[in-house]
């Protein structure tokens, strides 16, 4: 796929991600941080779901953009998740900063072992 394809889907998806927010917002009565949640949290998912989409190939200057887009897409979702289940619940800010936490050190100890697989 080329990137003048992907770039419009990208902006389509982020599109569809914010009118499933404003939905949210007007369905539920968490407030305006709502519809930025819930954006996030489907843009995200469809980052991930792209970055199979995506040239696969590293290269000199750095990961490949597959592993890219995985990685913001997933980070980027699970922002999303934690700001709903911030608004959402009475779970403690340090219990979501935990969660965040183990999530960025699951990405990146399974991108490390992606990139260490491409390396031999």
């Amino acid at each position: 796929m080329n990137n003048k394809t992907l770039s419009a889907v990208v902006l389509g998806s982020f599109i569809i991600a914010l009118a499933i927010g404003l939905i949210a917002y007007y369905a539920t009565n968490y407030g305006l941080a709502i519809i930025l949640w819930v954006t996030l949290l489907i843009f995200g998912i469809a980052l991930f779901a792209l970055s199979f989409l995506s040239s696969g190939k590293s290269s000199k200057f750095g990961t490949s953009e597959s592993s890219y887009r995985m990685v913001s897409g997933i980070l980027i979702a699970v922002i999303g998740l934690i700001g709903i289940l911030y608004t959402a619940t009475s779970i403690s800010i340090w219990i979501l900063a935990a969660i965040f936490l183990i999530v960025l050190a699951l990405v990146g100890i399974s991108v490390a072992l992606m990139n260490g697989k491409e390396g031999k």
